[in-house]
């Protein structure tokens, strides 16, 4: 398993009429949270691009507990808890005031530049499944 936590605050304009955020503003600490992930275990999300990799969104998926407001400080979660292979499914979890906010995850694929799904570079699969299995 992989696993890093970190932390946003929710913005003004991510929040909507009834002073809630706007369901769809999770999606991007989603992002946060994923490339802290990565970056936690010593990658580059840039270095893959410059070297013609690309991890997109293929599914995602958020079950909504909870609301966050304006100005809480939301700590997620992100884990992948499934051997990482040319798929990638990355789990999170948000929490606010000590409450559950939401649950859900997204599935990344590896493409090249033209879109195609492809194995990941040799060095990069290295390292995600020996920061796999060294937190098993």
């Amino acid at each position: 398993m992989i696993e890093t936590k970190t932390e946003v605050r929710v913005r003004f304009a991510e929040t909507d009429a009834m002073g809630i955020v706007y369901h769809a503003n999770y999606l991007p600490w989603c992002e946060v949270a994923r490339l802290a992930l990565i970056n936690s275990i010593g990658l580059s999300y840039k270095t893959m691009n410059e070297n013609g990799y690309h991890l997109p969104v293929v599914e995602s998926h958020l079950n909504y507990k909870f609301p966050a407001k304006y100005d809480d400080i939301v700590e997620i979660t992100a884990r992948i808890t499934e051997r990482p292979s040319v798929k990638i499914k990355i789990e999170y979890e948000m929490y606010a005031n000590g409450k559950l906010l939401v649950t859900g995850h997204t599935i990344h694929v590896f493409v090249n530049l033209q879109g195609m799904p492809v194995k990941p570079p040799r060095d990069v699969a290295k390292v995600l499944l020996d920061a796999f299995d060294k937190n098993k």
